[in-house]
C-alpha cells in the first residue's frame, strides 16, 4: 500500500522530454514542492500509443459531430489510435488507485481553450470524482491549495478503505502450554487535532477516514456549531512534510464564536468514550511520559485468572450490566482495588487516582486488567502511573500496541480461556 498519494501527470510536466518537438515543460512547482509528497504516475498519452517523439504536431478538429484529432501537417485522422490506446491505459489507470491527475493545458490528447482532449474526456468518464486540473489552474494559489486539499483527502479514504481499519502486528499466542510467534491484525488507532482558524481546539483519538465528518459532527455535539451554515471549511493540514498529518483545520462562517470556543474549552474533558479529547494539542499528550521498569514476571495461568477475578469484584455490573471495570492486582494475582465506570478509562483514573492520594505511585509492582479493548488512553493512563502489565479481555488498537511497546509495558489482549495475545514486552509473562 502506498505511503503517499497517487498523482496521475503529463510526463512533460515533469521534465521528460516527449513533446511533439522534442522538449518537454517542466513545471517547478509540481516537481519541488508537491513531487516529494506525492507518487507520480506519469503518462504521454502520444508517445504510449505509438507516435514517437519528435512528432508531428497534433490538433483537435470537429469532424462529422464529433472531435477528431488530426495530425496538422498531414491531416491524418490518428482519433481511432488515441482512442484505443486511451480505452486501456484509462483500465490501467483505474487499477492504479489514482489520488488526483494533472493534465497539460494546451495539449490536444488533455485539453486546448476548454475543449477537453480525448484522453482527457476518457479519464473523467473512467474516473469522474478524480480531483483532475491542468497546470495552469494550478498557477492560482487558492485553486492550487483546493486541489491538494482534496487529492489528501481522497488518499485517506483511499488508504484506510484499503487497509479496513486495520494494520499487521506482531504476537506471542499462547493457548494451553503452546507459545507461538504469530502475524496478527489490529484496529487502526490515530489522533485527529481539530483546529478552529488555525488554533488547536481539541484531540480525538479515533480510527482515520472520513475526518472532516468527524470534526463537523464532534463541533456539533459540542455545541460549537448549530448547523451546516455556521461551517465554512473543513480541511485537512497540507503543510505537513508527511501526507498522513492527522490535523483538520475547520473556519467558521462567524468568526466572533472562536474566541469563545477556545476561552471555553477546559485543558481535560472528562468524557465516557474518550480520555483525550480535551487535549488542545497532539504534541502534549505524551510529553512527560518515561519508560516503564520492572523486572518481575507472572505466570500465563495468573495472566488468565485476572479477568474472572475482576469480574468477580463488579456489583454494579452485576445489577445493570453496563459498566466497564478495571482492577489492580500484585505480583501474586492478589486483586488490591477494583474500580466501575460507564468508561473503562475513567475507572482506570478512579483507580490510579486513589493509589496517587495514598501516595503510592509508581506502581511499578502491580499488574492493571480492565473489561473490554485496551486502547490508547489506557496505555497512556499506566505509562504515567507507571504500571508494567496491562490485560485486557479484548483487542487493543495500533496505537495501544505502538505506545506499549515505546513505554516498556507489557500488553496482553484476548485473554480469555486458555488462551491470550501479547503485543509487546513478552518477556513478563511466563
Amino acid at each position: 500500500m502506498s505511503d503517499r498519494p497517487r498523482i496521475g501527470v503529463s510526463s512533460c510536466l515533469l521534465g521528460e522530454r516527449v513533446r511533439y518537438d522534442g522538449g518537454d515543460k517542466r513545471d517547478a512547482w509540481l516537481v519541488d514542492e508537491l513531487g516529494p509528497r506525492v507518487e507520480w504516475v506519469p503518462v504521454c498519452p502520444e508517445v504510449e500509443a505509438g507516435f514517437g517523439t519528435p512528432r508531428e504536431p497534433m490538433q483537435l478538429e470537429r469532424r462529422g459531430g464529433r472531435m477528431a484529432l488530426v495530425t496538422v501537417e498531414s491531416g491524418r485522422d490518428v482519433t481511432d489510435v488515441l482512442s484505443a490506446f486511451a480505452e486501456r491505459r484509462t483500465g490501467e489507470l483505474a487499477a492504479a488507485s489514482l489520488d488526483g491527475y494533472v493534465f497539460k493545458a494546451g495539449s490536444p490528447s488533455c485539453g486546448v481553450d476548454g475543449v477537453r482532449g480525448l484522453f482527457a474526456d476518457a479519464v473523467m468518464q473512467r474516473l469522474p470524482d478524480l480531483p483532475a486540473v491542468d497546470e495552469r489552474q494550478l498557477a492560482d494559489p487558492a485553486a492550487r491549495g483546493r486541489f491538494v486539499e482534496r487529492v489528501f483527502a481522497r488518499f485517506r479514504d483511499r488508504r484506510r478503505l484499503e487497509a479496513g481499519g486495520s494494520r499487521p502486528v506482531d504476537v506471542v499466542r499462547m493457548h494451553g502450554g503452546a507459545r507461538q510467534a504469530i502475524a496478527d491484525r489490529a484496529a487502526v488507532e490515530e489522533p485527529l487535532e481539530i483546529r478552529l482558524h488555525g488554533r488547536p481546539f481539541a484531540v480525538i483519538m479515533r480510527t482515520p477516514g472520513a475526518d472532516r465528518e468527524l470534526a463537523a459532527g464532534f463541533l456539533l455535539s459540542e455545541r460549537i456549531i448549530r448547523d451546516a451554515d455556521d461551517l465554512g471549511t473543513v480541511e485537512h493540514c497540507t503543510l505537513q512534510p508527511s501526507a498522513t498529518a492527522n490535523i483538520v483545520n475547520v473556519t467558521l462562517t462567524d468568526q466572533s464564536g472562536v474566541e469563545r470556543a477556545i476561552a471555553d474549552r477546559r485543558d481535560v474533558t472528562a468524557n465516557a468514550s474518550c480520555g483525550l479529547c480535551g487535549r488542545r494539542t497532539i504534541d502534549t499528550i505524551l510529553a512527560d511520559v518515561g519508560p516503564v521498569r520492572a523486572a518481575w514476571t507472572l505466570d500465563v495461568d495468573t495472566v488468565r485468572a485476572l479477568p474472572q477475578r475482576l469480574r468477580e469484584a463488579q456489583a454494579v455490573f452485576d445489577e445493570t450490566g453496563g459498566l466497564h471495570a478495571a482492577g489492580l492486582f500484585d505480583r501474586h494475582g492478589r486483586l488490591v482495588d477494583a474500580a466501575e465506570d460507564v468508561g473503562r478509562h475513567n475507572a482506570v483514573d478512579k483507580i490510579v487516582g486513589r493509589m496517587l492520594m495514598r501516595e503510592a505511585l509508581p506502581l511499578s509492582d502491580y499488574a492493571l486488567c480492565v473489561s473490554g479493548r485496551t486502547s490508547f488512553e489506557i496505555l497512556q493512563k499506566a505509562a504515567v502511573a507507571g504500571i508494567p502489565i496491562v490485560v485486557a479481555v479484548s483487542a487493543p488498537s495500533t496505537l495501544a500496541i505502538d505506545l506499549a511497546g515505546q513505554c516498556g509495558i507489557t500488553l496482553a489482549g484476548f485473554v480469555r480461556g486458555d488462551g491470550l495475545n501479547i503485543y509487546s514486552h513478552a518477556s513478563r509473562i511466563r
